[in-house]
C-alpha cells in the first residue's frame, strides 16, 4: 500500500477529484483519500511517480509519505 499525504483538498468534491484521477493510474486496484488526515491510501501495483502526477494534474499537492 502506498500512502501519500496531500495538501490542498478542502471538501468531498476535492476527495472525488483524487480518488478519480489516481483510480485512472495504470496498476491501482483502489484508492481513498480522508479528507481529515489529508491521507492517500492506494491499493495495488501502480508506480508513485505516476500517482504523484496524477494527483497534480487534478490540482492537488503531495507534500509526502504518510509516515511523515
Amino acid at each position: 500500500m502506498l500512502t501519500l499525504k496531500v495538501d490542498g483538498a478542502t471538501c468531498g468534491g476535492c476527495v472525488k477529484s483524487i480518488e478519480k484521477a489516481v483510480s485512472q493510474v495504470a496498476g491501482v486496484e483502489s484508492v481513498s483519500f480522508d479528507l481529515d488526515t489529508k491521507l492517500a491510501q492506494v491499493d495495488g501495483q501502480a508506480d508513485k511517480a505516476q500517482v504523484v502526477d496524477a494527483i497534480e494534474m487534478a490540482g492537488f499537492d503531495v507534500v509526502g509519505d504518510g509516515d511523515e
